[in-house]
């Protein structure tokens, strides 16, 4: 299937590219093998599927596009992968680097994660030091609160810090 996609794409070059996304999938999972994927953020249609995503690779499909398509490409969305931003500074100049939504979201909920577990540990350390019945009843329910908290503070919601899908 990617065979045929990466075929149909082989020579094609865009017209009127704007936002361009830049990312990689697994061949095999777990084994290193990954192709590039270049994608019309605008259209959502496929650019091209290039045989692996190293710098070189990319950018000899970007060169082969010409200067005046690269020139007025005003945005690549990209992984967090500083390779890939070093490419995009070089071949396009007037575009803005931005992180995918899908790693941002990964970033976010990483913390937000670290940070409830956090919480969690300092509130069962003050509830075991508290003195007072009343104290601990206050660490009980902060405790009950955070306790079951993980699925409502990470699931996948479309608005979530203003961005959308």
């Amino acid at each position: 299937m990617l065979k045929d996609a990466s075929e149909a794409t082989h020579n094609s070059k865009p017209s009127s590219l704007k936002r361009l996304g830049i990312d990689e999938i697994a061949l095999v999972k777990g084994k290193g093998h990954y192709c590039a994927v270049l994608i019309d953020l605008d259209t959502s249609n496929l650019l091209a599927i290039l045989n692996g995503r190293t710098q070189e690779i990319i950018k000899e499909t970007l060169t082969g596009w010409g200067f005046e398509i690269l020139e007025q490409i005003e945005e690549v969305s990209i992984d967090l992968w500083q390779g890939y931003k070093n490419l995009v500074k070089e071949l396009m100049p007037n575009a803005q680097v931005v992180a995918d939504r899908f790693h941002v979201m990964t970033q976010i909920n990483k913390e937000l994660d670290s940070q409830r577990k956090r919480e969690r540990r300092n509130a069962e350390e003050l509830m075991k030091k508290a003195k007072l019945a009343e104290d601990k009843t206050k660490y009980e329910i902060i405790l009950s609160g955070l306790k079951n908290s993980n699925y409502s503070l990470l699931k996948n919601e479309d608005n979530l810090c203003g961005v959308t899908s």
